[in-house]
């Protein structure tokens, strides 16, 4: 399985191209109009939502912790970065059998904290952060299933404070940062589970 495709500049380009497609435009919108810069080497810059998910059509949403380094270099969410954790996820999401045109990735924290090295979210940002999920929510009416990724995205989901539909349900999983997987096997075991049950709602 091919993986890693966005540290190429020219599927880069090809995905920049695809950011106003009809099913992602109102998050690229959403997108550009939470950030408070325009440059992604600095802090508070907040990704692109991957045009090759379903959008706004997503019936699940993935929340991870926090953007890494390696999205000031692609401009995306994406499990096609070229770093070790969307490695895993975008294995997890083959192995569970999720379709990419059925989910959406982004963060609980949805801006780069640092452009060189990977800084967690302490509960301040966490805080701060709860009224854009909240928004983002919002353009979502297709959700069924939202997972949160993570212990931060898991404690950033409690500021979140809003009480879903009865009929979308929230699950909670390891992160599939390398280290924590190689450390534990079990995570990865959990977290493919947990995306097995995500695919098994949307049916």
């Amino acid at each position: 399985m091919q993986t890693r495709t966005l540290k190429d500049p020219a599927v880069k380009a090809a995905r920049l191209a695809r950011i106003h497609e009809l099913h992602v435009a109102p998050l690229t919108a959403f997108v550009e109009r939470i950030r408070r810069t325009d440059d992604p080497y600095q802090p508070y810059w907040a990704p692109y939502f991957d045009p090759k998910s379903g959008g706004v059509g997503a019936q699940v949403l993935l929340l991870l912790e926090s953007p890494g380094p390696q999205v000031s270099r692609t401009e995306f969410v994406s499990a096609d970065n070229p770093d070790g954790t969307a490695e895993n996820m975008s294995c997890l999401l083959k192995l569970a059998s999720l379709s990419r045109q059925n989910i959406l990735l982004w963060n609980i924290f949805p801006w780069q904290l640092s452009a060189e090295s990977v800084i967690a979210p302490g509960n301040a940002h966490l805080m701060e952060a709860a009224p854009t999920t909240r928004e983002l929510l919002t353009l979502l009416p297709a959700l069924k299933v939202i997972v949160l990724i993570g212990n931060r995205a898991k404690a950033g989901w409690e500021h979140v404070g809003v009480t879903v539909d009865a009929e979308i349900k929230v699950l909670h999983c390891p992160h599939p940062s390398p280290i924590p997987f190689s450390v534990n096997p079990e995570s990865a075991v959990k977290a493919l589970s947990v995306l097995v049950q995500a695919q098994q709602l949307c049916s």
